[in-house]
């Protein structure tokens, strides 16, 4: 099957978003939707000639925008703050670099940021936040380029002062990861709190010891640890339901667990669905 390039595909996507710099997601679908993509299944497996490969590669891209666009909330596209686009020259730079022989890793000198700006004009229709990534060797310069880039008439800042810059964030995986921890701590503690302060004055009487465990038990492991995948956290035995006849039928307990094991047994007991444990009636 023919292919194209790395670089053959990067030179067709860059044509691309100097074509659609500057337009709404509303006039880039009207592109994707003019270039087939909706009758298209881009996984056909059959031999494709080079202009096939490239209306693919023009489908595949103006969905790409159109989706990042539409979750975004962008009011026109800008290549500067596409974390895409970055991360294809880069890829670039590294194979340029590696067959020249010099090392190939990323630029120690250019850092990801994530930008986020705020409307200061109530009254302009654009969207209230806007979230930017911007490579630059210090926050200024980061900011300096966003600015650049989108705070002008047509970009997406707009006239000058029509957003201003209230969060300027490092972008690495490790930072990703604090943020995802630190997100799950926060949905983790609202679980908690919500559900002792709403069981307060409801519990029930006397719960089953081993019917508690195992709510607990299954809400640790569906709620609080639901990934087994996670980088440090959870091990995979901990994060998977784990029912097994096999010993020693580990069992795992949280605080949230707890909570949400009372919280469900005082909500059954308090719609008269009475819980019991099938082998104590045996």
């Amino acid at each position: 099957m023919n292919s194209l390039s790395f670089e053959a595909r990067l030179t067709a996507r860059e044509e691309i978003h100097r074509e659609v710099s500057g337009l709404t997601a509303e006039q880039i679908h009207q592109r994707w939707v003019a270039a087939g993509g909706p009758e298209h299944q881009e996984d056909q497996r059959r031999p494709l000639s080079t202009p096939d490969h490239l209306a693919a590669v023009r489908r595949k891209e103006l969905k790409r925008i159109w989706t990042l666009m539409t979750r975004a909330g962008w009011e026109t596209y800008s290549p500067e703050s596409d974390p895409e686009v970055h991360r294809w020259h880069q890829e670039l730079r590294e194979r340029q670099e590696g067959g020249s022989g010099t090392a190939v890793g990323p630029d120690p000198e250019l850092i990801s940021y994530r930008i986020v700006a705020q409307r200061t004009d109530p009254a302009h229709p654009g969207a209230a936040l806007l979230t930017n990534y911007v490579y630059g060797r210090s926050v200024e310069d980061a900011v300096a380029k966003a600015r650049e880039a989108l705070e002008k008439p047509g970009g997406l800042y707009g006239d000058q002062g029509m957003y201003r810059v209230v969060e300027v964030v490092e972008e690495h995986w490790s930072s990703e990861f604090r943020r995802q921890e630190e997100a799950r701590r926060r949905y983790l503690t609202t679980i908690l709190e919500n559900a002792t302060t709403t069981v307060v004055g409801r519990e029930p009487e006397d719960p089953d010891a081993d019917l508690l465990s195992r709510l607990d038990d299954f809400f640790t492991r569906a709620v609080v640890f639901p990934d087994p995948h996670g980088s440090g956290r959870p091990r995979p035995h901990q994060a998977t339901f784990g029912w097994t006849s096999e010993r020693p039928y580990i069992q795992h307990a949280s605080d949230a667990g707890r909570a949400l094991a009372l919280f469900l047994l005082a909500y059954l007991d308090h719609h008269g669905l009475a819980v019991t444990n099938p082998r104590t009636e045996r």
